[in-house]
């Protein structure tokens, strides 16, 4: 049985615990505060390499609502891929359109394709970058086995598409869009010297640094109004896929070309 200074001593020991509680609650929060305010004016980089599939949906929407919750200067895709689905496509490219943040994509290393889907994709963004050596286009759609649609089908599909790359193009201007409805109804494609050359890209960059010098100054518009990118010597957060999305693409990397097709979507673009 306790005694009445024993109880008293354990209620103000109870009032130093609750104390010292809300010191390291306050000292937490603080550190939170300092951490979102050290955020606030960082570039948010995702990497991806594989077909479009709802892996990259997620991806994009993870990184794109962190990049809108901190405040990001901009949100950097490092894209290589062969192509996808075009349903997916079409749900990235509008969630890409309606960001309240700068995207870039950037198709990279040498050697990466934005291939078929990825065009769009590239086409999507506020500013697009390739590394030297990589290469875009070749957007003609195809079946989920990756043989050619039926002529009547094939028809509908490539005008709803030439339709839709034109819009993303339309910005970058005539020749823009003249190489983009020809990537559709003749799976035309590109070098990044040749793309630069036609307005497709803004930049051709050696790497992620070049990229953020190059980006420094240039002029973007996000939800109708006029941004000045900050890149230059801004923080860097790379935004790593979670283990689900990493071992789902891994997946579908490793299985064959077809069998692939067949699982992404019946509707795809050419690879």
């Amino acid at each position: 049985m306790k005694t009445r200074n024993g109880k008293r001593a354990g209620k103000w020991k109870r009032v130093r615990l609750g104390f010292y509680s809300l010191l390291v609650l306050a000292a937490l929060l603080a550190l939170v505060s300092g951490a979102s305010a050290q955020e606030r004016g960082q570039v948010l980089v995702l990497t991806f390499k594989g077909a479009v599939t709802p892996i990259l949906n997620s991806y994009m929407e993870r990184g794109i609502l962190a990049a809108e919750a901190h405040g990001a200067e901009a949100l950097i895709l490092q894209l290589d891929t062969p192509g996808g689905s075009a349903e997916i496509t079409k749900e990235i490219s509008q969630r890409m359109i309606q960001a309240r943040v700068p995207i870039v994509v950037y198709v990279a290393p040498a050697r990466a394709h934005a291939g078929s889907a990825g065009t769009f994709i590239t086409l999507a963004a506020h500013v697009a970058a390739m590394a030297p050596g990589s290469s875009i286009g070749a957007a003609s759609p195809v079946t989920g086995e990756g043989e050619d649609l039926p002529e009547t089908l094939m028809k509908k599909a490539t005008n709803i598409l030439v339709a839709d790359i034109k819009n993303l193009a339309k910005r970058r201007g005539e020749k823009a869009v003249e190489w983009a409805a020809r990537a559709v109804e003749e799976a035309a494609a590109a070098t990044a010297d040749e793309a630069l050359e036609l307005g497709v890209i803004d930049f051709i960059a050696d790497d992620l640094d070049d990229l953020l010098q190059k980006l420094d100054g240039f002029e973007v518009e996000v939800g109708g109004e006029k941004r000045i990118l900050h890149t230059a010597g801004a923080p860097v957060e790379h935004l790593t896929m979670n283990p689900f999305e990493q071992f789902m693409n891994l997946s579908l990397i490793h299985i064959s070309e077809p069998t692939r097709l067949g699982m992404i979507s019946y509707a795809v673009f050419c690879l």
